[in-house]
C-alpha cells in the first residue's frame, strides 16, 4: 500500500501542533513508511512507539485514489473511495529531521477504518458542509472530545483542487527542511496505480491541546452526515461501544498498547 499524508490542510493545525509557519495552501506531503506489514491497521489496537514522546491523535478524512503517470511523473489522480483514519504522530523524537520519521514506527502505527464510501465524484454536491469529522479519547472510562466536529469543506484544499495540488506536489516537492522528494519512492515501487491519502488533521479542543496519547487510551473517530445523524448520537455510540458504518456514518475505535 502506497500512502501519503498532507501537512497543514486545516488552518491553524500545523502552526499549533508542529509549530511551523502556516501557509495559505498545505505546507507539504510525506510518505508513510509501509515497508512492514500492517503499518496501517484496521485492527483493534495501535502500538505506542518505543522512542519519542508527546504522541498525538490525528483524525483525518482518507481518500483512495487511482494514479496515472506520464514521463515518470504523476499526470492525474482520481478519487475512488473515502474513509477515515488516524495519522498518529510523534511530536518529540530526538534525532529526527524529516516529518516522515515521526509518522510511522512499524506494525500498527497508523489507524484506518475498514469501511469505505464509494466515490463517483468528489464534489461539493456530494460532500458538503454536512459531512463532519470528529474524534474522542477514552481514558479511565471517561470520554473526552479531542477534536471538535469539522466539515470536509474546512480543508484548505479538497475536491478536484486537491487532486491537482497533490499531483503537482508529488512531482515537484524537494528534499528540504522536514520534507522529502516523493518521485524517487514512486519509481522504486514501480509506479503504483493506487494511493491512500491522509488529507490532514483538524485543530484540537482545549483538552486535546493539553493531552497526548497514553497506553490504555481508546481512540474513537467518526465521519457522519449531520443531516441524518447528530453529534449526540455519535458520542452515545462510542460510550456504548456500538460502532456504526453505513452510507451516513463511518466509525472505528482502537486501543493504544
Amino acid at each position: 500500500m502506497f500512502s501519503i499524508g498532507i501537512i497543514g490542510n486545516f488552518s491553524g493545525h500545523v502552526s499549533g501542533a508542529e509549530q511551523v509557519e502556516e501557509e495559505q495552501l498545505p505546507n507539504g506531503i510525506f510518505i508513510i513508511n509501509c515497508e512492514e506489514d500492517c503499518t496501517i491497521t484496521s485492527g483493534s489496537t495501535l502500538r505506542y512507539p518505543e522512542h519519542g514522546r508527546e504522541v498525538d491523535i490525528e483524525p483525518e478524512f482518507v481518500l483512495r485514489c487511482q494514479v496515472e503517470y506520464q514521463g515518470g511523473k504523476v499526470s492525474s489522480l482520481t478519487t475512488t473511495h473515502l474513509s477515515i483514519g488516524n495519522d498518529v504522530t510523534i511530536r518529540n523524537l530526538p534525532g529526527s529531521d524529516k516529518i516522515s520519521q515521526r509518522k510511522s514506527w512499524g506494525k500498527h502505527s497508523k489507524g484506518i477504518n475498514r469501511h469505505w464510501w464509494s466515490v463517483s465524484r468528489l464534489s461539493p454536491v456530494n460532500y458538503d458542509e454536512n459531512i463532519k469529522l470528529i474524534s474522542y479519547i477514552e481514558r479511565d472510562g471517561a470520554l473526552h472530545l479531542t477534536t471538535p466536529a469539522v466539515s470536509c469543506t474546512e480543508l484548505k484544499v479538497f475536491y478536484c483542487h486537491l487532486m491537482t495540488w497533490l499531483a503537482d506536489r508529488i512531482n515537484e516537492q524537494h528534499d528540504e527542511g522536514m520534507y522529502e522528494q516523493i518521485l524517487p519512492k514512486l519509481e522504486e515501487l514501480g509506479y503504483p496505480e493506487t494511493l491512500t491519502l491522509y488529507t490532514g488533521a483538524p485543530n484540537y479542543t482545549n483538552w486535546g491541546n493539553e493531552q497526548f496519547l497514553q497506553t490504555g487510551d481508546i481512540v474513537h473517530i467518526a465521519a457522519y452526515n449531520s443531516q441524518r445523524i447528530s453529534e449526540a448520537t455519535i458520542e452515545e455510540m462510542f460510550r456504548r461501544q456500538q460502532l456504526m458504518n453505513s452510507d451516513a456514518v463511518l466509525s472505528f475505535s482502537q486501543r493504544v498498547e
